[in-house]
């Protein structure tokens, strides 16, 4: 008897076995129709094959080599059950000519058109480009759909510069060495999730960090003139967005931003390491973030409007958390390290900020636990780390791992393992 789960397997196979390969290399090779790596089609018609010979179904095989100076402009998508793929082979590798001594030029490596949906890539590495995958706006033919695993990015401007696309997957992608963001979402982005993302805007490189430009972002959501709304980041890092030799006298470089009209986001799980000015920097309304790490910034968390924190860790920074807005929810966080204060709410803020069993270790804050007063239950404030019972790392500590459990406090703060 078929059950349905070997049913639903026959079926997926028989599609796929009507789908084809299409096999693309740098120069092309023998017959140069794409029916095999041996006759792989060349770059230069990569977008045309994709857009006018591909069906939905079908995959696109980049075969190794360096495809330097490849543009893809894809327009045409497949369907919801037979999306287009699109593959880079081990060793294959999409490159260009961007430096960072001129960051606003140079190429795209992918460009998403007007209404392209039901495209997967995959194992991909594109280096060099000022875009590594861009969408401009499109708000009468947004995309939807779209699935991006695994893409390796390296030295451009921006990773992700994305409007108008709903219902996307980013999982797996890794931007380094960058010189303005990471993961930018210009407008009009809906129902988009980020897991296991990493935007690391200088890899630690102090001289890289003189080049950058102002207001690095390793993650960002854009005031745009239609909101992005439904965001889930889940398992993401952003460490070192930062200019070093800015001359202003606020410095900035952030590494999550929401900014404005955004709506309806969410953090879980999500690290920021070594950020010029804020960790979690939170301009929207109703915004979470659960089981989430900051350490060495000016500020953790920058919380403008209200919003909760569940589970939190920040840690050896000038402050740990700040709020504006109101009413902030903080249940079960630690704040350790701080040179000016645990939490900091502004004088102007309508609050109120709620502590809910935290552990707050103080140490040589200027200040103290809190800049104004916050309210809730179950709060401890200890001076030093040993009487907390947590691991005196500092600002090495790369958030992982059980160091910023208190082996103290069983039922206060962060614990690694909720």
């Amino acid at each position: 008897m078929q059950t349905a789960h070997s049913f639903l397997l026959s079926v997926l196979l028989s599609g796929s076995a009507l789908a084809t390969d299409f096999h693309v290399s740098p120069a092309g090779s023998g017959t140069k129709d794409g029916s095999s790596a041996a006759d792989a089609v060349p770059a230069a018609s990569a977008s045309s094959l994709f857009n006018d010979t591909l069906q939905p179904g079908d995959r696109l095989l980049f075969s190794a080599g360096d495809y330097k100076g490849l543009s893809l402009i894809l327009a045409k998508g497949g369907t919801k059950e037979k999306p287009k793929v699109v593959v880079g082979g081990a060793d294959a590798v999409f490159s260009s000519n961007w430096t960072i001594e001129k960051p606003d030029k140079g190429a795209t490596a992918i460009a998403l058109a007007p209404g392209l949906s039901h495209v997967v890539f995959k194992d991909l590495a594109i280096r060099n480009y000022c875009f590594a995958v861009r969408a401009n706006a499109a708000k009468d033919a947004p995309r939807s759909g779209l699935v991006f695993d695994n893409v390796d990015m390296e030295q451009m401007r921006h990773g992700f510069y994305l409007s108008d696309c709903d219902d996307m997957t980013i999982t797996g992608c890794d931007m380094k060495r960058y010189s303005k963001h990471g993961f930018r979402f210009e407008q009009g982005c809906d129902r988009v999730r980020l897991s296991q993302c990493t935007a690391d805007c200088s890899e630690g490189d102090a001289v890289w960090e003189t080049k950058t430009e102002v207001f690095t972002f390793g993650f960002l959501l854009n005031n745009g003139g239609e909101p992005n709304t439904t965001f889930a980041f889940e398992d993401c890092l952003a460490k070192n967005n930062i200019k070093s030799n800015q001359t202003v006298k606020y410095t900035n470089g952030d590494g999550f931003v929401a900014e404005g009209n955004s709506r309806d986001v969410s953090y879980i799980r999500c690290r920021a390491l070594r950020n010029q000015d804020g960790g979690f920097d939170l301009k929207v309304k109703d915004v979470t973030l659960t089981d989430c790490i900051a350490i060495g910034h000016r500020r953790d968390f920058r919380l403008w409007y209200n919003g909760t924190l569940k589970n939190c860790f920040g840690g050896w920074s000038q402050t740990g958390l700040w709020t504006k807005g109101g009413p902030v929810i903080v249940e079960g966080c630690t704040f350790i390290g701080h040179l000016k204060s645990s939490v900091e709410i502004e004088d102007e803020a309508p609050g109120p900020l709620t502590l809910n069993n935290c552990l707050l270790v103080t140490g040589d804050a200027k200040v103290g636990a809190a800049i104004g007063k916050y309210d809730g239950t179950g709060t401890v404030i200890v001076k030093s780390a040993a009487e907390a019972g947590i691991s005196t790392v500092g600002n090495q500590w790369d958030g992982t791992g059980v160091t910023g459990n208190s082996s103290k406090y069983a039922d206060k703060g962060y614990r690694a393992s909720r």
